[in-house]
This record gives C-alpha cells, structure tokens and sequence, in this order.
C-alpha cells in the first residue's frame, strides 16, 4: 500500500498515513511543502506525515529531489513555504538527535568527542560511565582507536577532521549515538563511508536500543531497519510506502 502526494499542477490534497498507534510522536506534518530558500521551484508538495515511536521512516530519492532539505525543515533550519511542522519532542538526550553525513567534532579528548554536547554535567573521570563509553566504542569498531589517543582523557594535540577517515567519523558519530539513546536519531546519509555489513551492525545496535530512526539513504538493505519509505520522486512529488515485514 503506498500514500502517494499530489502531481504537478493539480493542487490535491495529500492524504497523511494512519496515525501510529503509539501517541509518543516526534514530527508531525499538515500538507506541508519546501522549496529551497533561494528558489520558488517547490522540492516537495502537500506532504502529510505523523512520525512517531516504533514507527522508522527511511527518505530516498534522487539527488536534488528534497531529502536533506526535508531534514532541514524537520530540524527547524528551514520554514516550510506552505502547512503546518510541529516538532513535539525536545532536541538532545532522550529526545530527538541528529547526525549529519559528515559529524561535527570539538577540540578535546575522545571521552569529550563521544559525550558531546554534555561536557558541562559529564560525572568526573572513573565513574562507572567509562566503561559505557569503552563499550560503544568497541560496538562501534573502535577500539584501537582508544590506543592511539593513549585512554579517553589524554589531551590530544589534533584535528579530530584531520587524523580520522570519513568512515572513522562515521563509527565515532554512532558511540555517540549509542552513548546519548535518544529516542529518535535523525541520520542523514550517516553511513555513507561504511560498509553496508557495517552499517546494517550500527543500525541493529540503535534498534536494540530503542532507538526509532529518520534516515536518508539510498541503500535497500537499510529498508529492514524501517516501517516507512518515504520517496521523493522530484517536482514535488512523493510517494509513502509501509514496508512489509517478512
């Protein structure tokens, strides 16, 4: 069963899909559309959508048709240019975390890459919470990592961008993930740089976590970590398909 939006020119009025039956939602959106800030050519058209807990949404599409941007809206960047997006759900811990293709790191420690942006309420070093930290480093293939910062609070004198392959970042942006157990984690091509056996571990590892993901990716193997793919099919356009569990 697929929802589709409204082709060019007719105006119609998309149907949103049956409310979740959880009534711990995220996002919700009311015929909403997006162009990009700099143009009036719309991206995406009347598009209804409930996202709530349980419920993963996998957006795909060819490039330029809206993903990022559609992410941008969610993560209140952007205004929509038509309807209504209420965002019910806090940023942070707990609640709603967002991981971009390329992941943002401070100067620091690994203990401060992963924990961030809690550095200002972190218990003190030795606390029991290190060994959650080693752990989703070693889940997320980073172990040796460790080794080479010589421990988590060793003052490196490093560019994180610099001393890090883009799949490196990638694993290190997920033990932060695993680390802060948001409830939803909004990926947006975040294993990109990883090995589709790679991210199907990272992706099973949140699941477990209770994580409800909001992922932009063009792999079908990412399709059995969700309920939902929404496809964006260009001049505003879409098309939302529940994925059958097999």
């Amino acid at each position: 069963m697929a929802v589709r939006g409204p082709t060019p020119g007719t105006g119609a009025r998309a149907p949103g899909w049956p409310a979740a039956e959880s009534t711990d939602t995220a996002f919700l959106l009311e015929r909403v559309s997006i162009s990009a800030p700099s143009s009036n050519k719309p991206l995406i058209k009347d598009l209804s959508l409930k996202i709530s807990e349980g419920q993963s949404l996998l957006i795909t599409g060819n490039t330029g048709t809206g993903k990022t941007s559609l992410l941008r809206v969610l993560g209140g960047l952007w205004a929509s240019t038509r309807g209504s997006m209420q965002m019910l759900m806090d940023f942070g811990p707990h609640g709603v975390l967002f991981l971009p293709q390329k992941p943002f790191f401070t100067d620091g420690t690994l203990r401060e890459q992963v924990i961030y942006p809690l550095k200002e309420i972190y218990p003190d070093s030795g606390s029991t919470d290190d060994e959650r930290i080693m752990r989703f480093l070693e889940l997320a293939g980073l172990s040796e990592l460790v080794t080479r910062t010589e421990g988590l609070d060793h003052q490196v004198d490093w560019n994180w961008y610099d001393v890090l392959s883009p799949g490196e970042m990638q694993r290190l942006s997920f033990a932060r993930l695993f680390y802060l157990q948001p409830k939803y984690a909004v990926l947006d091509e975040a294993t990109s740089a990883l090995t589709e056996e790679v991210e199907s571990e990272l992706y099973r590892l949140g699941q477990q976590l209770g994580m409800t993901f909001i992922s932009v990716g063009h792999r079908r193997s990412l399709e059995k970590f969700h309920s939902l793919v929404l496809k964006l099919c260009g001049e505003g356009r879409w098309e939302l398909t529940r994925i059958k569990v097999e």
